[in-house]
């Protein structure tokens, strides 16, 4: 089995892991990337929150990218780690995840993304998992426009979530 630092270090980059899709999954991704560029995306004390990060942060994604809430979630990711330095993005396989993770975190199974943040020492400090909680909270309601990339500032907002109580 291996450490967690070993799994992030035989991540991909968020760029190999989108080169890996179909066309209509890299559109997808592309979607929102323009999306989350769009000012107010992310509101100001949003965006102040994630350039006041304290620590060193490291993102073990489990995902694919024929899955929607991949294309739209770890897209995020990628977002964080661009705009906040201290922050790093590994993506693994949902097949890797079930061998490497699934006992060790005593999951019954992976969905995906499944992202285990770790801490700069690598240790596991939090975790997301599929959807940003105002989405999961929302139900059937708000999945229109969650896929339409309204929820975007939900996930990093979880996120910074969990990078605020770790330090």
């Amino acid at each position: 089995m291996q450490s967690y630092q070993e799994l992030f270090e035989f991540a991909e980059d968020f760029d190999a892991f989108v080169r890996r899709g179909l066309p209509s999954e890299i559109a997808a991704v592309q979607a929102i990337q323009a999306k989350i560029a769009e000012p107010e995306a992310i509101k100001p004390q949003t965006l102040q929150r994630l350039r006041d990060v304290k620590g060193h942060f490291h993102l073990l994604v489990a995902g694919e990218m024929w899955c929607p809430d991949c294309q739209i979630n770890v897209t995020v990711m990628d977002y964080l780690q661009r705009t906040q330095p201290n922050i790093q993005l590994g993506v693994i396989t949902k097949g890797r995840a079930e061998n490497e993770l699934k006992q060790r975190l005593n999951l019954e199974r992976i969905s995906i993304p499944f992202v285990l943040v770790l801490n700069h020492q690598f240790q596991p400090v939090g975790r997301f998992i599929e959807r940003p909680r105002a989405v999961i909270d929302g139900g059937d309601a708000v999945k229109p426009d969650y896929r339409a990339g309204k929820y975007l500032e939900s996930t990093v907002q979880d996120l910074l979530d969990i990078f605020e109580a770790a330090v």
